[in-house]
């Protein structure tokens, strides 16, 4: 064999070992990227400097917790129609405001917060729950199938008050019946004799034309149905207001929202994608307490938030956070966490510290009806839903 062939055998070898050389080491770039940052960051944590109580707490953080403001409205859709707005003086009807509470936890300006602050209209009141039912109920009343797609709008804008009318002639019928019934009485007993003398055949005559008459009455009008008609919440805007500031509303999107309906966390962020410079410190999430079984009942839980929104958060010198304390009181479900940290309706979505100033929760809910009893989302579904 000859030199030139046996160099010719050896090529396709050589190229078939550098090809499996070259995809082992692809694959261990790719895990190498993958791994290697986990790793990274397992054993190169920040070491946790641990503030002295609320009070530093409170001034290390208050920039970083944000008033969160979402405007919100309903459009109406019949029958798989293009949605579109009511504009019909009925306050159902009406854009309707909430307000909440956020922390900046990254530099591009995403926000922590419930996602029943950013989709509120998930967790309707009783109240608002029923509204949605009668404005459907009140277009099925007025509005007729044969009425034209294009035309919805107009039609109904334009007889939206006939169901007020129908309703109030409805009222006035059903109290007028018991006199009218008694006049139709009195008249029978008074003219019985007459009656009695009237010819039988001119009675059957009279008869067959009421019975002409009423078959020449108008056709019945079909109006939609109420399961046509769907009613769907959009957003207007959300926007956020910063510690100290005059009321600069800053506007915001929705980022991700949680899975499920037991975790109540949302991530906002500014459309500018950009920390405001105000902000020194955000609440970093790599130093949050995500176990669980560190949360302990008994120790410290300090909150920073809005509670009542705009009603204590304004004053003289602008828009004003608070700070509020209290304790630990149940462990962790994997959920939740409860304490009674002093806390209503504006302060969702705030983050509660422990002592240390390192996350514990995110605030969501608690009892209206006495103080004391509230939950938050612990904060280990806040990082992983950054992450």
């Amino acid at each position: 064999m000859s030199e030139e062939s046996f160099s010719e055998e050896k090529q396709p070898n050589k190229k078939s070992r550098n090809i499996k050389i070259g995809a082992v080491i692809a694959i261990i770039a790719i895990l190498g990227i993958i791994f290697i940052p986990k790793i990274w960051a397992k054993y190169n944590k920040k070491e946790v400097m641990c503030l002295n109580g609320q009070t530093e707490i409170y001034e290390k953080y208050k920039d970083a917790v944000v008033l969160v403001k979402h405007t919100y409205t309903v459009e109406i859709s019949i029958k798989g129609s293009k949605p579109f707005q009511l504009e019909v003086g009925d306050t159902n009807l009406e854009d309707k405001a909430i307000s909440g509470t956020g922390f900046f936890v990254s530099e591009d300006g995403k926000i922590v917060t419930n996602h029943h602050v950013a989709e509120p209209w998930l967790y309707p009141d009783e109240k608002e729950a029923t509204s949605y039912d009668y404005i459907k109920e009140r277009i099925a009343a007025i509005l007729p199938d044969s009425i034209s797609e294009e035309n919805y709008k107009t039609f109904i804008e334009k007889n939206w008050s006939n169901y007020d009318e129908e309703e109030g002639e409805e009222e006035d019928s059903e109290e007028e019946t018991p006199a009218a019934v008694a006049t139709t009485i009195d008249s029978t007993a008074t003219n019985t004799a007459a009656v009695a003398s009237e010819d039988t055949e001119n009675a059957t005559s009279n008869n067959s034309t009421a019975a002409a008459e009423e078959s020449g009455t108008e056709k019945e009008v079909k109006y939609v149905s109420v399961d046509d008609i769907k009613i769907t919440p959009k957003t207007v805007e959300i926007s956020v207001a910063l510690h100290g500031s005059k009321e600069d509303w800053l506007k915001c999107k929705v980022y991700k929202i949680a899975d499920g309906d037991e975790v109540d966390v949302a991530v906002l962020q500014l459309d500018s994608e950009t920390l405001p410079g105000s902000v020194t410190n955000i609440i970093d999430l790599d130093n949050a307490i995500t176990d669980d079984s560190k949360i302990k009942p008994g120790t410290n839980a300090i909150l920073i938030g809005y509670p009542m929104g705009m009603t204590l958060a304004n004053t003289r010198r602008g828009i004003k956070v608070q700070v509020y304390e209290g304790q630990i009181n149940k462990e962790s479900d994997g959920v939740s966490i409860q304490y009674n940290v002093t806390s209503t309706h504006g302060a969702s979505g705030s983050p509660v510290f422990n002592e240390c100033g390192q996350l514990i929760a995110v605030n969501y809910a608690g009892y209206d009806i006495a103080q004391g009893y509230n939950f938050g989302i612990v904060a280990k579904h806040a990082a992983s839903l950054i992450q």
